[in-house]
């Protein structure tokens, strides 16, 4: 019976989690919109076929080039290391999202469910979208190494599909636990959002930094003719020197390199046995402490709800704005007040200066490498304007990869969507409220980095100002285009705040453009480069033509966001 029920609570989670039932009504009763499903699931296919092609190919290459001193199973481990690091840093995110911030948790609590059931069904939609998205990384490097190693092709199927679904477990359980213990402390606290966001980011840079120094630690001096000599020594000797302080890694590799034989049987057994005894730490840990931390978050929102209704409103101060002004402010809080959203989007602000203090203290700046490195990039022809369109490229990825101009609509959600459409403002004010509430985060977010680049490149002053407002401009308008793009297609129908960012086409849609407008401003910047032009002349042509860009962009924007806002009206 509890099976039973296990079963098809799991079922409807993630029956919501695809939107299974509402796509088959929508598309496939109703019949409306067929060409965008189809669009969808080809542009998507699309992309996957390219990525898993790509890893196929340099797993292939890579397998070649190790298997020549016998270390064909490093390119397995190294794989599966980066994988579970992955979903090790983005677990954290999704765990907190999923099992703290769902709109169903106040439906699912009062029934008569354990909170290991609860659990349960939550951990099984975060499993199901990590393993859509292992699947292009994980499935291409499987079939690489069987075609090239020559395994037992029954043995191996079998192995590589249990190692494939056992594989996220053991992250996301030490992802989890934390996450779980966080939740129970936070919400004890009137400060519960400001904690959430600093222990997340905190979970982030400590993983980063321990993965980082345990994979980039090189022998000392003296030291290279032993590790010579531990690499040559055996087979797939650097299997456990890579994976040395992530066992499971190594045991999910020696199951797939000894596929068929009794070493990777036992391998796979001591890796799926590990795997569900993590499982059931998550569990028994969540059992005593998930609805503590869920019910007193509840308890803390009812208490101000019954202070402001008691009238205890806080002392207020108005200032007059300008609407779109006005209506930035308001983006920009209500995103920053969010935990999920803030982890989302300011992941990858963070990771960059964090990944350079990284290599700064591993390098040892003071000795000649990284010294002699920096003395040639920085003694390199026209350095100077080539700095200044890095830093203005900066900020354009950086808006393309925090997914946060691509969803400010999908953020309201169905509940909260109604607020800005009942305000009496056009369409025009509402996405350039909304684009310059993203380029007013997204610029705080980038400095951070322009200030590694700039002790990277050590840009004169004038260089580096030209190279911010480039940066500022073109991002600027990558916001505007991004607004319009979540203004015409708003996922407004999610269950928890990170599908409104992580299963949003419009956020994979804003990457893909990002990177092919980077690369293609790249190309026209060095082909500039290659005529002779002074590097003083090609970063002031540059600025006229992102000038030209934003100017076009505000005034084509806003006229479609016109339209598409009255369309939406009718709705």
């Amino acid at each position: 019976m509890v099976r039973r029920r296990l079963l098809s609570l799991i079922l409807a989670q993630l029956n919501m989690n695809f939107a299974i039932s509402h796509s088959r009504y929508y598309y496939l009763k109703k019949r409306e919109r067929l060409w965008e499903p189809i669009l969808i699931a080809v542009s998507i296919g699309i992309l996957a076929a390219l990525l898993a092609f790509g890893v196929f190919r340099i797993s292939s290459a890579y397998y070649d080039a190790v298997a020549a001193i016998g270390q064909g199973d490093l390119t397995l481990i190294l794989g599966i290391l980066l994988s579970q690091l992955v979903v090790l840093i983005l677990g954290f995110v999704l765990v907190i999202a999923v099992f703290y911030f769902s709109n169903d948790l106040s439906i699912l609590i009062p029934l008569p469910l354990s909170p290991a059931e609860v659990l349960a069904c939550k951990f099984s939609v975060i499993l199901s979208n990590e393993y859509v998205g292992l699947s292009v990384i994980l499935v291409p490097l499987f079939i690489a190494y069987a075609l090239k190693a020559g395994v037992s092709p029954v043995a191996y199927t079998a192995s590589a599909i249990l190692v494939f679904l056992a594989l996220p477990v053991i992250p996301l359980t030490i992802a989890a636990v934390p996450a779980i213990l966080l939740m129970r402390v936070a919400n004890l606290s009137r400060r519960k959002d400001v904690l959430v966001m600093i222990g997340g980011f905190l979970f982030i840079i400590i993983i980063v930094v321990f993965q980082f120094f345990v994979q980039t630690r090189l022998p000392g001096p003296g030291e290279e003719n032993e590790f010579i000599r531990r690499v040559l020594s055996a087979a797939n000797s650097l299997v456990s020197l890579v994976g040395r302080q992530f066992p499971p890694s190594i045991w999910a590799t020696r199951a797939l390199g000894s596929a068929g034989t009794l070493p990777g049987f036992l391998y796979l057994i001591l890796f799926l046995g590990v795997s569900a005894l993590s499982l059931a730490v998550l569990f028994g840990i969540g059992n005593k402490a998930f609805y503590e931390g869920v019910v007193s978050g509840f308890e803390a929102a009812d208490a101000t709800r019954k202070k402001l209704l008691a009238g205890q409103f806080p002392a207020l101060r108005f200032h007059q704005r300008s609407p779109a002004r006005a209506l930035a402010l308001t983006e920009v809080r209500l995103f920053t007040r969010t935990p999920v959203f803030v982890l989302n989007g300011f992941t990858g602000f963070v990771m960059f200066p964090v990944m350079f203090i990284i290599v700064f203290l591993v390098g040892r700046v003071g000795e000649s490498g990284l010294k002699d490195l920096w003395s040639l990039i920085s003694s390199l022809p026209d350095i100077r304007a080539a700095g200044a369109l890095v830093v203005g490229a900066y900020f354009l990825v950086s808006a393309a990869f925090s997914s946060i101009p691509f969803t400010p609509f999908s953020r309201e959600g169905v509940r909260n969507i109604w607020i800005p459409m009942s305000m009496p403002v056009s369409g025009r004010t509402i996405s350039l409220a909304k684009a310059l509430g993203a380029e007013w985060m997204i610029t705080l977010g980038s400095l951070p980095g322009v200030a590694v680049l700039e002790y990277l490149l050590r840009l004169p002053v004038g260089y580096l100002l030209s190279g911010v407002a480039i940066g500022v401009m073109i991002s600027f308008a990558f916001c505007l285009w991004g607004c319009i793009v979540d203004m015409a297609r708003p996922m407004l129908n999610w269950t928890d705040q990170q599908k409104a960012i992580k299963s949003n086409l419009n956020t994979a849609l804003g990457m893909l453009a990002g990177i092919v407008v980077t690369a293609i401003l790249g190309l026209v910047a060095k082909i500039v480069f290659a005529t002779g032009i002074p590097g003083w002349a090609v970063v002031t042509g540059m600025g006229v033509i992102v000038t030209g860009i934003l100017g076009l962009s505000l005034n084509l924007t806003g006229a479609i966001a016109d339209r598409i806002w009255c369309r939406r009206h009718r709705i």
